[in-house]
């Protein structure tokens, strides 16, 4: 059998899929992953990434290393989130990198580069301004890795937005759940550019990078195309059945009902439908350009109105939406 490659949380959304992806071309995969060894891999180990006797474990033999794994907005705290997206990884390369591992992909996100009002297509080498602790914590990460000596590991920080696709619980669940109402009330004016990744699109990227010698630094990561919010929008609501019709909700009136959230659900467990950081990320025209990943011969499988479709018509069966 040949060198595995390993995936560090590869019991996440993103981390399964990559996997399933990798033994179906028959590259093995060792997975780690938090809570449990992952199922569908070549190896399976289970762990916390900042035990040093772990990680070292893990790349041990490894041919390359994709690093998935992540404390997930909203971290704990500020703490929490620098010590495992920053320094666990920062110290998960340089061992890959003393283990002889040919390559170390970093899976960071389009939080490290932040949300500006009116910055339009951003790319790789646009000033970054993260405006949340996770966000801080994967632009810590990058820097720092891209500033280390890893000798001949070549290195590559993959930088997706939003990964969507049929499985997923988080921000784009929410967003469909409001959207496919039919009836959505958009703040501003609804022509801001938004970046989305369809899981399939993500998977093959990552692959992608992985076999191509010159995907280094870094390189965003998402569907070709950033459609408006009103566009996202029609296009759920369509895939859902539903004639959309957008409800004009003016920034100061949604600045003011995202704050009465925040403050309703301050007591609870749950997040609030709508906080001032989500409204920030549906307000800003901050859509990543993806030609650096085109100009190296990357062939996106899925468009947005494809994936979106899919997304739709998993959620519905799985009573979801």
């Amino acid at each position: 059998m040949s060198a595995p490659v390993l995936v560090t949380g590869a019991s996440g959304f993103l981390g399964a899929r990559l996997v399933e992806a990798l033994g179906d071309a028959g590259v093995p995969a060792r997975g780690l992953g938090h809570r449990r060894a992952p199922p569908r891999c070549a190896e399976g180990m289970r762990g916390d990434l900042r035990d040093p006797a772990l990680r070292r474990r893990a790349v041990r033999g490894a041919s390359a290393v994709v690093h998935c794994a992540a404390l997930l907005d909203p971290v704990p705290s500020e703490r929490e989130a620098d010590e495992v997206n920053h320094r666990a990884t920062v110290a998960l390369a340089r061992e890959a990198a003393e283990a002889g591992c040919r390559a170390f992909l970093f899976v960071s996100s389009q939080a490290a580069l932040g949300w500006q009002p009116r910055a339009g297509l951003q790319r790789e080498d646009a000033p970054a301004r993260p405006t949340t602790a996770y966000g801080r914590s994967k632009r810590a990460a990058e820097r720092a890795l891209l500033a280390m000596d890893l000798g001949r590991t070549r290195r590559c920080v993959l930088r997706p937005p939003t990964v969507y696709g049929p499985g997923e619980r988080r921000n784009f669940l929410a967003l469909a759940r409001a959207a496919a109402t039919g009836v959505f009330p958009v703040p501003g004016r609804g022509d801001n550019r938004m970046s989305f990744c369809h899981l399939d699109n993500a998977v093959e990227a990552i692959r992608f990078a992985l076999s191509h010698p010159d995907a280094t630094g870094v390189l965003h990561v998402a569907d070709p195309r950033a459609p408006t919010l009103r566009e996202v929008v029609d296009t759920i609501a369509r895939a859902a059945g539903r004639r959309p019709f957008a409800v004009p909700f003016p920034l100061p009136a949604a600045r003011l009902a995202a704050r009465a959230c925040e403050l309703a659900f301050a007591p609870t467990p749950w997040p609030p439908p709508l906080s001032r950081g989500r409204l920030r990320t549906l307000t800003s025209d901050c859509a990543l350009d993806v030609s650096r990943l085109a100009a190296l011969g990357f062939r996106w499988p899925v468009t947005f109105e494809e994936g979106v479709r899919e997304t739709v018509a998993s959620y519905r069966r799985e009573g979801a939406l």
